[in-house]
């Protein structure tokens, strides 16, 4: 079963059981957190994908490719202003009620998407979840990689805070495997 995390594709995800092919790749993915000067924390984890650019924002951005390695009942609406919404049950039907909904902020075809949360099924620290940015970060680094970083930056202090930093410290790497494994098998 694929995991099932909290995207900011954030997408972009929520939780679930990581699959093989993730735990093979968890080793792959790398924290790469920090303190921000305002003393904010930004949670932050990388991941090199052997695959271009091209092919990892299809695997974020396109509803089929997401549908295929999230959730079947996901939708992106890629445009500023849209909204990605997966539904974690696997028997929802795509267009029903999401149990996640984020708003796309900002985006540069393939290097970057950003996403605020509105919308997310109960997790620690939910309440605080809205006043994070969540960004995708794409770098090429050459032979057709891409270096993959996926950020949340505005962690404050407190325990709600605390709460949400700590689940997703040990979420987000699995969504990072996730999308590794299915760029690294989708057709060029």
């Amino acid at each position: 079963m694929r995991s099932v995390v909290v995207l900011a594709l954030a997408i972009l995800a929520a939780a679930g059981a990581a699959s093989a092919a993730s735990k093979a790749d968890l080793a792959a993915v790398r924290e790469t957190s920090s303190l921000e000067t305002s003393g904010a924390r930004m949670l932050q984890d990388t991941v090199r994908v052997r695959a271009s650019p091209a092919v990892v924002w299809q695997a974020l951005t396109d509803p089929a490719s997401y549908r295929a390695w999230v959730a079947p009942a996901s939708d992106i609406d890629l445009k500023v202003g849209g909204r990605v919404d997966v539904a974690f049950d696997p028997k929802a039907k795509p267009g029903g009620p999401p149990d996640l909904s984020q708003e796309i902020t900002a985006y540069v075809p393939e290097r970057m998407i950003a996403f605020r949360n509105l919308k997310t099924p109960p997790l620690p620290g939910a309440g605080v979840y809205g006043k994070l940015a969540i960004v995708i970060l794409l770098t090429p680094v050459g032979a057709g990689e891409t270096e993959v970083s996926l950020s949340q930056v505005g962690y404050g202090a407190g325990a709600e805070f605390d709460a949400l930093y700590a689940f997703f410290r040990s979420h987000n790497p699995e969504y990072l495997a996730d999308l590794k494994a299915y760029a690294e098998k989708a057709p060029r």
